[in-house]
C-alpha cells in the first residue's frame, strides 16, 4: 500500500520494499559517466535551500561558421541602388550533460507529504519521501545550420532635403538539423519504423515517438519555410523654414531632422533550442517520477518500480530493434511541431531631431514592435483534471471502487495524475459523468450515475495515467493494451512551436551636448510597455488557452531615466608643484533611475490537477485580493501581501491570475568618479581616479519571491543589488 509515516532513523526509507524486491543499482541513480561528471543530486527543498550539482549541467560546444557575402552598388540619377547576398554555413559539435545525477523536490504536495505546521518540507526531506524525480541522459549531437539573404534596396533622392529608402529582403532559414540523427519528435498515432520498438509488451511501446526518416519526419523535425520576405521603407526628412512659426520650430539649414520607417525583420530558430531535442528516448532517458524515494528514487512510494534506463552514452544503430519501453515514462522536452514558421517582428519608428544650440541637441521618438509567430513551448499532453475529479468523486463515496490494480486502494490528487487507476465495476459514476483522458475508438464521457459494469460489459475501468497519451495503446474500457505494471508512457511532451505574439511601444526622449567648455552630457527618458505571451521560450503558455498567457513582459520596465555626463573642472591653471596638484581635475558619472520589473506568479502546488512543470511553468494561485505593495523594510521583508493568493480549487486552472504582476522594487543607483591627470612630459602623464558606486548606498532590491510553493518565502525579497563600493586606481601613460 501507500508508504506509512516513518520516524526518521538514518536507515533507507523503502527498506520495507527492498526487503521484496531485493537490491539492485536499477533502482538508486546510475548516470554511467566518468566521475567528472558525477555526483550529488539537485535537491530542492520548497521554501529552505537547494544543494547538489545544478541540474542544467553543462554543454561543452565548439562552433565553426563560414560566412560569404558580396554587394553590388549602383548609382543612377538620384537612385542609389544596392544589391547583394549573405551566405552563412555554421556547425556546432556539442555535449549535452543535463540532470545527468538527477532531481529531487520536496514540496509537499504528494499523498505523503509531510509539512512542518510552519511550513517547511525539512521533514518530508528527512523522511526521503520526494515528490518529484527528474534524471536526463548525455548525448553528443552535430548540428548544422544554413542561412542565405538575398536583397535589394534603392535609396531615392525625392528632393534635396527629403530621401526615400526601400527595399526588399529574402531570409532563407531551413531549420537546424543534427547530422547524427540524435534528435526525436512526436507525432500522435505513428510508430517508427528507424527504430522499431522491442518490448514483449505492446501496450509498453511509445506510439508516437518518431525520428528524422521515419515517415513525414525530415532532418529538421519540421517543414522547411520559404515565405520570409522582409520589405522595409525609410523616409529622412529636414525641413527648411527661414521665418514664421515653422522657421522658429525647425529652423533652417538642417536643424531639424524627422525621420520616419517601417520593415520586417526575422530570426531564425538558435540552435541551443535543438538541445531540447537530444538525449531522449532513444537516445537517452528522460524520466520524470512522482512520488519516489530519495535513496531508491525508481521506486515509487506505493512500491511500483519503475525502469531505469541510464547508463551513459545510448546510441542506437538506425533498423536496430530497441527496446523503448525501458524509457518509460516518457518525459519529452522537445517536440517540433511539423509546420512552424520563421519567427519575425514589424518594427517602426517616427524620430525628431532638433539642435537646440550649437552644441545642444533634442531627440523625441516613438518606437514599436510587433513580435508575431514568436517560438514557445506548450504541453500537449496536460494531465485532465476532471478525470482526475471524477476518481476522487467515486474514491470518496466508495474507497474500495478505486485501486492501482495490485488491489491497494487508491484515489487522485496533486501530482498523483501519472498512477495507475483501477475502478471497479460495481462502481457508480459520478453525476456528471465519468471522464477519460482517453478512449481509442470510443466515448470520452461516460453517463452519470450508472453503474460502470453497465457499460464496459463487466470490465473495470482501467487508466495508466490521465494524459490524452498517458498510455497511447490503452483501451480503458476492456483494459487491452494497458500498461501492465502501472508504469504509463508518456508523461509531459512539451510542444515547441511558433504561436507566440508580442508588442512594444516606446516613447523616448534624449538630450545630447556634446563637448565644449569643458562639459559633455547625455540625458536619456524611456517610458514604454511590453506585452507578451511568453519572455522565452522556456516560459510554457497555458496549454488550453494561449491568450490567456498574455501580460507585461518579463523585462519590462515602463520608465527609465539615465543621464551621463563628464566635466573638466574649470580650475585657473598653475604653474610648478601648484599646477601639478590643482590642474587637470574631473568628474563624470552615470545616474539611473528604472521602474520595477514585473513579478512572475507561479506554483508547482499542482491544485489544477493538469502535473504539467517546464523551466517556467504555466500553474499559478489564485489572486483572491488586490496586489498590495509592502515596505520590506517594515514588513520582514515582505515586498507584497502573500495572503492575496491561495491555492485554486482543485482541478480549476489559473483562476484569473496574471501571468505577471506588476511590478517589484526599481533602481536607484549613483555611480560618480574624480580623475586627476598629472603630467610627467609632454606625452607621458599619470591618471589617478576615484570610482564611487552606489554613492548615496541605496539600497536596490532584486524581485521577491513570486513562487507560491515556496510558503513563507512567498513574497519576501531575499536579495538586493551591491552596496557602495569604492575603488582607487592610479595608470601611467606613455
Amino acid at each position: 500500500g501507500a508508504a506509512t509515516p516513518y520516524c526518521f532513523t538514518g536507515t533507507s526509507d523503502s527498506s520495507g520494499f527492498i526487503a521484496q524486491l531485493g537490491t539492485d543499482p536499477k533502482y538508486g541513480i546510475t548516470p554511467g559517466l566518468p566521475a567528472n561528471h558525477q555526483g550529488v543530486p539537485f535537491i530542492s527543498i520548497g521554501s529552505g535551500v537547494q544543494i547538489g550539482n545544478n541540474w542544467e549541467g553543462v554543454l561543452p560546444q565548439v562552433g565553426t561558421t563560414f560566412q560569404w557575402s558580396d554587394n553590388l552598388t549602383w548609382v543612377k540619377g538620384k537612385h542609389t541602388m544596392k544589391f547583394g547576398a549573405d551566405v552563412r554555413r555554421s556547425r556546432f559539435e556539442q555535449t549535452y550533460y543535463f540532470d545527468v545525477n538527477g532531481e529531487f523536490t520536496f514540496s509537499g504536495l504528494g499523498p505523503d507529504a509531510i509539512a512542518g505546521g510552519d511550513g517547511s518540507n525539512y521533514p518530508q526531506f528527512l523522511l526521503g519521501l520526494a515528490d518529484t524525480y527528474l534524471q536526463g541522459s548525455p548525448q553528443r549531437e552535430s548540428v548544422r545550420l544554413t542561412a542565405v539573404y538575398p536583397f535589394v534596396q534603392d535609396s531615392w533622392k525625392l528632393r534635396p532635403n527629403i530621401t526615400l529608402n526601400y527595399g526588399l529582403r529574402w531570409e532563407f532559414n531551413p531549420p537546424p538539423t543534427d547530422i547524427s540523427g540524435h534528435v526525436e519528435t512526436f507525432r500522435p498515432g505513428q510508430t517508427s519504423t528507424v527504430y522499431p520498438c522491442s518490448s514483449p509488451d505492446p501496450a509498453n511501446c511509445p506510439t508516437g515517438l518518431v525520428v528524422p526518416g521515419d515517415k513525414g519526419v525530415p532532418p529538421g523535425l519540421t517543414s522547411t519555410y520559404y515565405k520570409a520576405f522582409a520589405p522595409r521603407i525609410g523616409l529622412s526628412y529636414s525641413p527648411n523654414f527661414d521665418e514664421g512659426f515653422l522657421g522658429k520650430l525647425f529652423g533652417n539649414n538642417g536643424k531639424t531632422s524627422i525621420r520616419a520607417g517601417w520593415g520586417l525583420f526575422y530570426n531564425p530558430i538558435e540552435e541551443l533550442v535543438l538541445a531540447q531535442f537530444g538525449a531522449e528516448p532513444p537516445f537517452g532517458g528522460s524520466t520524470s517520477i512522482s512520488n519516489v524515494f530519495l535513496n531508491t528514487p525508481f521506486v515509487s512510494q506505493s512500491g511500483t518500480v519503475n525502469p531505469n534506463p541510464f547508463g551513459g552514452f545510448i546510441t542506437p544503430k538506425p533498423g536496430t530493434p530497441v527496446d523503448l519501453s525501458v524509457f518509460r515514462p516518457i518525459l519529452l522536452f522537445g517536440d517540433s511541431q511539423p509546420h512552424m514558421r520563421t519567427q519575425y517582428a514589424a518594427q517602426y519608428n517616427l524620430t525628431i531631431q532638433r539642435q537646440l544650440a550649437n552644441n545642444l541637441m533634442l531627440q523625441v521618438g516613438y518606437v514599436g514592435t510587433q513580435g508575431h509567430r514568436l517560438l514557445a513551448s506548450h504541453d500537449i499532453n496536460p494531465s485532465n483534471p476532471q478525470s482526475c475529479l471524477d476518481i476522487i468523486s467515486i474514491a470518496n463515496n466508495n474507497p474500495a471502487a478505486v485501486t492501482d490494480g495490485s488491489g491497494n486502494q487508491v484515489t487522485c490528487g496533486p501530482t498523483a495524475e501519472d498512477g495507475p487507476f483501477v475502478i471497479s465495476p460495481s462502481a457508480f459514476t459520478p453525476a456528471g459523468g465519468l471522464h477519460l483522458p482517453y478512449n481509442p475508438g470510443g466515448p470520452t464521457v461516460l453517463p452519470g450515475n450508472v453503474m460502470v459494469g453497465s457499460v464496459t460489459n463487466g470490465n473495470p475501468i482501467t487508466l495508466v495515467g490521465l494524459r490524452p497519451y498517458s498510455s497511447p495503446n490503452c483501451h480503458p474500457l476492456t483494459g487491452a493494451g494497458c500498461p501492465s505494471d502501472g508504469v504509463p508512457v508518456f508523461t509531459d511532451i512539451f510542444a515547441e512551436d511558433t504561436i507566440a505574439n508580442s508588442s512594444y511601444n516606446a516613447l523616448e526622449m534624449m538630450l545630447e551636448k556634446r563637448f565644449s567648455r569643458g562639459l559633455q552630457f547625455q540625458a536619456a527618458y524611456t517610458w514604454s510597455k511590453s506585452m507578451d505571451d511568453a519572455s522565452t521560450f522556456e516560459e510554457t503558455l497555458n496549454p488550453f488557452n494561449f491568450n490567456r498567457n498574455r501580460a507585461l513582459s518579463l523585462f519590462n520596465s515602463a520608465q527609465r531615466f539615465v543621464i551621463r555626463y563628464d566635466w573638466h573642472v574649470p580650475i585657473p591653471k598653475h604653474e610648478g608643484w601648484r599646477g601639478k596638484v590643482l590642474n587637470d581635475w574631473s568628474i563624470s558619472g552615470i545616474t539611473q533611475f528604472q521602474s520595477g520589473f514585473p513579478i512572475r506568479i507561479d506554483t508547482i502546488d499542482d491544485y489544477e490537477l493538469v502535473n504539467s512543470f517546464f523551466f517556467l511553468g504555466t500553474e499559478a494561485p489564485q489572486q483572491i485580493a488586490p496586489f498590495h505593495r509592502l515596505d520590506p523594510r517594515k514588513n520582514m521583508n515582505y515586498w507584497f501581501d502573500p495572503s492575496a493568493f491561495v491555492d485554486p480549487s482543485l482541478g480549476q486552472f489559473n483562476i484569473g491570475t496574471q501571468r505577471t504582476i506588476c511590478c517589484g522594487p526599481g533602481l536607484d543607483e549613483w555611480d560618480f568618479s574624480v580623475h586627476k591627470q598629472i603630467s610627467v612630459s609632454e606625452n607621458k602623464y599619470f591618471q589617478f581616479r576615484a570610482e564611487i558606486f552606489n554613492l548615496f548606498n541605496h539600497t536596490n532590491f532584486s524581485n521577491p519571491d513570486g513562487h507560491f510553493s515556496d510558503g513563507p518565502q512567498f513574497g519576501k525579497i531575499t536579495q538586493a543589488a551591491e552596496p557602495r563600493e569604492v575603488q582607487f586606481a592610479l595608470k601611467f601613460f606613455f
